[in-house]
């Protein structure tokens, strides 16, 4: 596979990582804040299962990507090349792997706290790679990373957590969007300026902020997060209060907002992927 190849495979690993990723975070984290009922845990099962088998799928591509990059391009799996992949991915896919596992234990056994271990273990193994390890002074970077990793993967699992499900009576959806904006209020804000804070180190100050790809992506992504943070703002003053008037209405907003929010979750996953993987700090 030619350079090109191999980095269009990356991206889109890339992106199938964060994704399953940030919902294996969130829904870990929506059963340990009580967010979800425990007595609701049981359907989280499946849904824990997919996203933590999506995300090892993902880890093993990543792996085999980099073993490629090593090589000539068209091994994948040259075991000559595994120790040194693994000396680079070692830290963050074994702690990711455990925080898969943790999550998936957690909610299968009704453990708020061992669903809230797993979630800080996965959002820490993204501290361990990516572009805050390049920097020639990490400091607090990787921690702001975990922590962003965190907040996000709170927030995007939002649209699966709050649906407004048929089999949810009022009382219960008002219960977890009540419990979910309690959290979200104080949480997003700390997002949107981790996220600030983190472009502005990893792109190298405002001029590359601004002129090269790699900073444009994290503002696109940036602007993505601002405008879900916007509709996460109308769901709490207005449509939280519309389905406690006129249920019916106050479903119908809430879905069409939770899908526009999924859509801008999309997006800024798709913008981080570029940043991480086709653009880079160096251009």
């Amino acid at each position: 596979m030619t350079g090109d190849g191999l980095s269009l495979l990356q991206f889109a690993d890339r992106i199938g990582l964060n994704v399953f990723a940030l919902l294996t975070i969130g829904l870990a984290l929506h059963a340990a804040l009580g967010v979800v009922e425990r007595d609701a845990f049981k359907g989280l099962r499946l849904r824990m299962l997919v996203a933590s088998g999506g995300l090892v799928v993902f880890l093993v591509l990543r792996l085999a990507i980099l073993i490629a990059q090593m090589g000539d391009g068209s091994n994948f799996f040259d075991a000559e090349l595994l120790p040194l992949a693994w000396m680079g991915l070692g830290s963050s896919t074994s702690l990711i792997v455990a925080g898969a596992g943790g999550a998936v234990s957690g909610v299968w056994l009704k453990s708020r706290i061992i669903a809230a271990l797993g979630a800080i273990a996965l959002g820490a193994g993204f501290g361990f790679t990516g572009h805050s390890q390049g920097l020639s002074d990490p400091g607090l970077a990787p921690l702001m990373v975990a922590t962003h990793v965190l907040i996000a993967g709170f927030w995007v699992a939002a649209p699966l957590s709050l649906y407004p499900s048929r089999t949810f009576d009022d009382a219960r959806l008002l219960g977890r969007l009540h419990r979910f904006s309690s959290i979200a209020i104080a949480a997003i804000p700390v997002l949107i300026a981790l996220g600030i804070w983190l472009a502005w180190i990893l792109a190298g100050g405002i001029e590359k902020f601004f002129g090269t790809t790699y900073g444009l992506l994290l503002l696109a992504k940036l602007l993505t997060a601002v405008i879900a943070m916007g509709l996460g703002a109308i769901n709490k003053q207005f449509i939280t209060a519309k389905i406690s008037s006129a249920p019916a209405i106050g479903r119908l907003w809430l879905r069409t907002t939770l899908y526009l929010e999924a859509t801008l979750f999309a997006a800024a996953i798709i913008a981080v992927s570029a940043a991480t993987t086709i653009g880079g700090p160096s251009e």
